[in-house]
């Protein structure tokens, strides 16, 4: 694996691994066979580092796929629940909690989404308004 460059060792990449694990960080030295002034020196390296974020990123985008991948079932559960004449009134009031509360995260997320990616077109084309100025 390389990274900006400078070349991953194995060593440090079954430490990646580990830490990946959610293992604290002397248990993830231990099992990648590393001490921990060795991740210490390491961790102060910028290729080690992105490595590590890069492995981050990538565990992060898969476990939000299976997340996505479940969501439709999910959703089906929540109805399933909430028009089950079985269900106790505190039961069914925590389920429409549950749905209410996360169709207002959703529409918060996706709110500022759409402002972050106006305000990012913004900035670019004050960029590009600035430098064409500069050209001239």
């Amino acid at each position: 694996m390389e990274q900006n460059g400078a070349k991953i060792t194995a060593r440090q990449r079954r430490l990646i691994e580990a830490l990946l694990t959610g293992k604290t960080i002397s248990q993830a030295c231990q099992v990648a066979g590393v001490g921990r002034r060795t991740y210490y020196r390491w961790v102060k390296q910028p290729h080690f580092t992105e490595a590590l974020q890069q492995a981050e990123a990538d565990l992060l985008t898969a476990s939000m796929r299976r997340l996505l991948s479940m969501q439709g079932a999910a959703v089906d559960a929540l109805q399933d629940l909430l028009t089950n004449p079985r269900l106790l009134p505190a039961e069914r009031l925590r389920v429409v909690q549950a749905v209410l509360d996360n169709a207002l995260r959703l529409r918060n997320a996706t709110t500022v989404e759409q402002r972050l990616v106006e305000l990012e077109r913004r900035v670019a084309e004050a960029a590009g308004q600035s430098e064409a100025q500069n050209q001239e």
